[in-house]
């Protein structure tokens, strides 16, 4: 008779073994993350600051995760996640951070042609409703974050990351 506790250690492979690796590279394919995650999976690097962003299981999300230098060190100081949205049919994503005027962020983002488009809710000292643009190239991205202010989009932040290879 096999324990219990057996079981669980054979469960991961039984799983593995019974997968269907051909539904796997379908779902992989057909992600509505495609168009964002062909733009921006890589390591990006400004002065001082890191983005790792990454696919998740099946391409069903993408993970970002940023740092900051630290001397010699990265510190992580944000991570985060976009998914499909099938009710809303959109991008959305939440990000948290620490040692920032924004504790928490909230995106609907879409993808025009080689630009990202988020509109964000941050939360903290810094908090509001923003807009965040990355336009992206082979060799890096351009952002620029704006806030509403009296009726119009007046940009508060911006700068440039390169690709890190």
């Amino acid at each position: 008779m096999i324990r219990r506790a057996s079981l669980r250690a054979l469960f991961p492979i039984l799983l593995l073994v019974g997968a269907d690796p051909s539904a796997v590279g379908a779902q992989e394919t057909s992600s509505p993350l495609a168009d964002f995650g062909e733009l921006v999976v890589g390591t990006w690097e400004a002065d001082g600051s890191r983005h790792v962003i990454e696919w998740g299981v099946g391409r069903l999300a993408v993970r970002t995760r940023s740092f900051f230098a630290d001397g010699e060190s990265w510190t992580l100081v944000s991570e985060g996640m976009w998914w499909w949205d099938d009710a809303a049919e959109t991008i959305r994503g939440l990000a948290v951070a620490v040692g920032m005027p924004v504790e928490r962020f909230e995106y609907v983002t879409r993808v025009e042609g080689r630009r990202v488009i988020h509109e964000l809710t941050a939360y903290g000292e810094m908090s509001g409703e923003m807009f965040e643009s990355w336009l992206v190239d082979a060799d890096g991205y351009a952002w620029t974050l704006s806030e509403r202010r009296d009726g119009t989009l007046q940009e508060i932040m911006g700068g440039a990351y390169r690709r890190i290879r």
